[in-house]
């Protein structure tokens, strides 16, 4: 996988995994929930992802049950199929502000439940939730400048 910057609208590896490792038998939420064990358990280490590695199985087992972990460790080797992979510390920041931005507020959640299942503080919350909505506000077509093309006439 080639290395990608931040801010230009192309996945990261999390945002990768998570894709990847979603199907009709594993839900895109939990896949959310592997890929962040992964990156709390290995984040700014090297692990080589394969079919037996017990310690990575083990740590997905713990987060998502054991029949969802085989699932996504099998497509993860599938995928990297004995490589090592740098898993990178704050990785999964995009993705748990999109999520904080979604949850706050739906269902009763508070910002203080939000916290205390991510591992934050509250105030890292609400930057968070601040980073989730200008993520889901930027709008997705660029803007065009020439109005000739705006106004045809």
């Amino acid at each position: 996988m080639a290395r990608r910057g931040r801010g230009d609208g192309e996945l990261g590896l999390a945002d990768d995994l998570i894709l990847s490792c979603s199907s009709p038998k594993v839900p895109p939420a939990t896949a959310r929930l592997a890929v962040r064990a992964l990156f709390r358990h290995y984040g700014g280490t090297r692990a080589y992802v394969r079919e037996g590695n017990a310690e990575m199985l083990g740590v997905l087992a713990d987060a998502v049950g054991d029949a969802a972990a085989g699932r996504i460790m099998g497509k993860m080797a599938a995928l990297y199929g004995g490589r090592q992979v740098y898993f990178p510390r704050g990785a999964m920041r995009r993705t748990t502000a999109l999520e904080i931005f979604e949850r706050l507020g739906k269902n009763g959640t508070t910002m203080a439940d939000l916290a205390r299942e991510h591992g934050i503080s509250d105030s890292h919350g609400y930057d968070l939730w601040r980073e989730g909505r200008a993520e889901r506000l930027r709008p997705s077509a660029p803007y065009l400048p020439f109005p000739e093309i705006n106004n045809p006439d």
